[in-house]
């Protein structure tokens, strides 16, 4: 390249540059001129953020069902503005969520219990729930009434921490009378908010009952007759405590005249839970 050519090559290049800056320097004084006749176009979840930082916080970490555009609820653009009202500025809870827990007027304060709507589980308050319990968790509520250790404590006693929690048993019964497995198992027995009954169904496993019979289960572990087959929940149906006799599964097998001679079947088959083969 010649130097006369290089030349007119950077004479072109710098007028392609002004011509550039111009036009844009020309598009900037129309955007300038122009943007007051722009129409305003509503700020994203993300814009809003940059000042409600806390309010975008929550909904991210803690927002659960209500982690949405802020466009979703706050329909009306930015709450700075003098004529719109509380209500157009802040949606109530109702328009969505009618009222999940009742028309009582304590039930229908949602931010008595729900105390930040950006986060609305994590923010209940426990000690603020305690007098409305019952409301929402009747069932629980009237087994509660029922006398029993557990009948004295309150709601919070147990769910402590935050509202859901559901504590082991082991929280309070260091020392359960089986190896604690969960719960769920020691409440196949034992109504968590009526303790004053034990229920349990016929597919209990022998082990919790080994915890407090011991001996017994022992010997039926020890056997290798027909009773050592089954769960102690078979003979003592239904309620804790209930000793049947003999008579409810075999009925009379031998003859009364048999029986003239033997005070129970004991004498012959030995204890119910080590039978011993009939003589």
């Amino acid at each position: 390249m010649t130097k006369r050519t290089s030349i007119r090559v950077s004479i072109s290049f710098i007028g392609l540059i002004c011509l550039l800056c111009c036009a844009g320097g020309a598009a900037l004084a129309q955007d300038e001129v122009d943007v007051f006749t722009q129409q305003i176009i509503p700020l994203s979840t993300m814009e809003c953020a940059r000042c409600h930082e806390q309010a975008f916080t929550s909904l991210r970490d803690n927002g659960g069902a209500h982690k949405m555009d802020c466009r979703e609820c706050h329909e009306q653009f930015h709450i700075s503005k003098k004529d719109i009202s509380w209500e157009e500025r802040v949606p109530a809870c109702a328009d969505c969520h009618d009222q999940p827990h009742g028309s009582e007027p304590a039930m229908t304060a949602c931010l008595t219990c729900h105390t930040n709507a950006h986060a609305p589980i994590s923010s209940l308050q426990v000690d603020q729930l305690e007098p409305l319990c019952a409301n929402c968790h009747a069932e629980p509520a009237a087994e509660m009434q029922q006398p029993s250790a557990h009948s004295d404590m309150a709601c919070s006693d147990c769910h402590q921490q935050r509202h859901g929690y559901l504590p082991k048993c082991t929280e309070c019964h260091e020392e359960p009378h089986s190896t604690f497995e969960s719960s769920t198992a020691c409440m196949q027995c034992h109504p968590v908010h009526n303790v004053s009954v034990m229920l349990y169904s016929d597919d209990i496993p022998n082990s919790p009952c080994a915890g407090c019979h011991e001996q017994q289960a022992q010997q039926l572990n020890q056997g290798h007759l027909a009773h050592a087959k089954l769960n102690c929940t078979f003979c003592h149906a239904n309620t804790h405590g209930n000793v049947p006799s003999c008579q409810d599964c075999h009925d009379t097998p031998h003859s009364s005249e048999m029986m003239q001679d033997f005070a129970s079947c004991a004498e012959c088959h030995g204890n119910a839970h080590a039978l011993l083969p009939g003589e």
